[in-house]
């Protein structure tokens, strides 16, 4: 089960098994190259709300203990009942901060780099510095020219002079000995879960974007002057049979002919600048028009042996309805920290080009990934065992012919194929004897939806959006709505069922009486009763809040 953690500078200020660390609507949103957002709600009662301080505090979110967003507070907003909105944006923003004063560099792509990074951490303070770290993009010649008169920050200067001209990921690596910044040509690591049509796809949808599309490009180099004083650019028409463009025929007789020219002010010979069109076409152009939007069942919220999908991996995805079957990179992850069911993520360019031809792609991405799986995938099917022997008796009595034991060591690309269709090939065999199909794992894992709380005598609610409620989402089951008490009404507010109740003893949680301004003390017990524990003797019952008290259960 994935479990997160938020911290303030050191102090922790959210863990979802304590009461007094809670926070509301936290979400965060993480997308490749861009500046990282989260977002969350905190009232005056939490303990650390005065240690919350716009652009000073450091905001830290854990995903399994694993460091997922660093970053500050931006901006806060404040509500009627002295709530703040927190609005917090990742370290990649520290960038912002620096300014890049007039220069002219002429050498490799790993010196002008780490002369952005020199010049920003000469300006800042030492919380929002970076180590240079890995760097993995490389131009062709290992020589380019850049310059600018301009003022602009470091965060633009990266993106105009690197990234938009060569491509390539800057990555944020938590080391023991300190905060590095990656800039890397490719991210090398694989996902051992997979997103599966009838398994765990929810939704699906495809995005090609016309306005990204180009078929042709017309490659521009350094700029020339003649004896006139007249300035132009280098072109490829020398080395291309006269034509100062170049273009794939599949895309063109999918799409028609969309031309866009592409500059490099630092190629100055044809041949140089030919090639360079060549891999822009194919690599930029070309793949990133389409993107996939998936929701899908991540299977480590239920069992932590099984790999999340986190940013900057690629996730196998396989689905006969969308002729899918290859690697695709996250790109982009919306995550609910109280609803994770509402997760979502956008898988980028696939290893497929604008005309879908995807034969060899998927190749190309295997080969390139070089990554220690032999553990995970032994990890994997003890998984798998452990999960389907909670959903019927039957899945205990033939789990001993699906377990795999995996050595623990490097495999290769052979060597996981041949794993994936032994597996699949047992699946088929016993699925006589089990069902795998997303509505038998929905009962572990996936939410049951809101469902009406009857109310007992005395109590009620005012409006259709205060209807207290309750959900069930794996083994957590959460409350919300508004109830309003007679100044005669018995203690029990309420009583869950059956499947709903605590799993042990009895829990306290605590909402918040919101008429008056203060808390009182709510009490879910075992037998499934909720009581207003600590009865306020007011002539006038407070409006209480359920929103926010949740438990687990036994399923």
């Amino acid at each position: 089960m994935i479990v997160y953690k938020v911290y303030c500078d050191s102090s922790l200020i959210y863990d979802g098994k304590r009461e007094e660390l809670k926070l509301f609507d936290a979400k965060a949103n993480l997308e490749l190259n861009k500046v990282g957002s989260f977002n969350f709600t905190v009232y005056p009662s939490h303990k650390h709300f005065s240690r919350l301080k716009k652009l000073k505090s450091m905001i830290y979110l854990y995903k399994n203990e694993k460091l997922i967003f660093r970053g500050r507070i931006l901006n806060d907003t404040e509500g009627f009942y002295n709530e703040k909105k927190m609005v917090c944006e990742s370290d990649l923003a520290f960038l912002l901060d620096s300014i890049q004063r007039p220069y002219t560099y002429q050498g490799s792509v790993v010196g002008l780099f780490t002369q952005f990074i020199n010049n920003h951490n000469s300006q800042v303070e030492e919380a929002h510095k970076f180590k240079i770290g890995n760097i993995t993009v490389v131009d062709p010649n290992d020589y380019i020219n850049r310059s600018d008169t301009q003022y602009l920050n470091t965060w633009e200067s990266i993106n105009k002079k690197l990234i938009e001209s060569l491509g390539g990921y800057l990555v944020v690596r938590y080391e023991e000995d300190g905060v590095y910044l990656d800039y890397l040509a490719e991210l090398n690591k694989l996902s051992t879960q997979s997103i599966e049509f009838g398994k765990n796809m929810i939704d699906y949808e495809k995005i090609i974007k016309c306005d990204d599309i180009a078929t042709a490009i017309i490659p521009l180099g350094a700029k020339t002057t003649d004896e006139e004083g007249n300035e132009t650019r280098l072109t490829i028409a020398r080395v291309n049979g006269g034509l100062d463009y170049i273009y794939d025929q599949q895309a063109v007789d999918m799409y028609g002919w969309i031309f866009l020219p592409v500059t490099w002010d630092d190629v100055t010979l044809p041949e140089n600048l030919l090639n360079k069109g060549k891999e822009h076409l194919k690599n930029n152009l070309i793949q990133m028009a389409a993107s996939i939007n998936l929701t899908a069942v991540d299977m480590s919220y239920a069992n932590k042996k099984i790999s999340s999908f986190d940013l900057g991996t690629h996730v196998k995805v396989k689905s006969k309805p969308h002729n899918l079957d290859a690697y695709f990179l996250v790109s982009k992850q919306s995550l609910d920290l109280l609803r994770p069911e509402n997760d979502k993520m956008t898988l980028g360019t696939s290893y497929q080009t604008l005309t879908e031809q995807s034969a060899s792609n998927e190749q190309n991405i295997v080969d390139k990934v070089t990554v220690n799986i032999g553990e995970d995938l032994s990890n994997i099917g003890n998984s798998i065992v452990e999960t389907e022997r909670r959903l019927t008796a039957q899945i205990e009595a033939t789990s001993s012919g699906i377990m795999t034991s995996v050595s623990k060591k490097y495999v290769t690309k052979e060597e996981q194929i041949q794993l994936e269709k032994s597996m699949n090939a047992r699946f088929e065999e016993t699925n006589n004897s089990f069902d795998f199909s997303i509505q038998e794992i929905n009962k572990k894992i996936v939410d049951t939806g809101w469902i009406d709380l009857p109310l007992n005598s005395g109590w009620s609610y005012q409006y259709d959006t205060d209807k207290p409620q309750y959900r069930r989402i794996g083994n957590i089951v959460y409350l919300s709505g508004l109830v309003d008490g007679t100044a005669n009404a018995p203690t029990t507010i309420g009583e869950l069922p059956v499947g709903y109740r605590p799993s042990a003893g009895s829990f306290n949680r605590y909402a918040c009486a919101l008429n008056q301004k203060d808390y009182v003390n709510i009490q879910v017990g075992r037998n499934g009763l909720i009581t207003d524990y600590t009865k306020t003797t007011s002539t006038t019952r407070a409006f209480i809040c359920l929103s926010g008290i949740s438990f687990f259960v036994d399923i």
